[in-house]
């Protein structure tokens, strides 16, 4: 019985889980362009009031990091949900 295709049923509440997970990292790849654009504005102040110093750069570097992450993450559930749809077209063809 290997290789049998699998139900379309089965193929769409697994692309329902899949697009929940897309969902949730494109929620946390929102918060995290939050961060970064109020550090930036926070740098815009610090050059306005004449800091020398880049207090934020250790926060920076790791929301920088993590948005890359991120963005990995996305693209791997993108490319796991494209092979999904193929084989929901399959089942939905039979």
């Amino acid at each position: 019985m290997t290789g049998q295709p699998r139900d379309f049923r089965v193929i769409l509440e697994e692309r329902l889980t899949l697009i929940q997970r897309i969902a949730s990292a494109n929620s946390e790849h929102l918060r995290l362009n939050q961060i970064a654009s109020g550090m930036m504005i926070l740098d815009q102040k610090d050059e306005v009031e004449g800091a020398d110093e880049d207090m934020r750069s250790d926060e920076r570097d790791a929301n920088d990091t993590a948005i890359d992450q991120c963005r990995r993450q996305i693209e791997a559930l993108e490319a796991q949900l494209v092979v999904l749809d193929r084989e929901l077209a399959k089942a939905t063809e039979r």
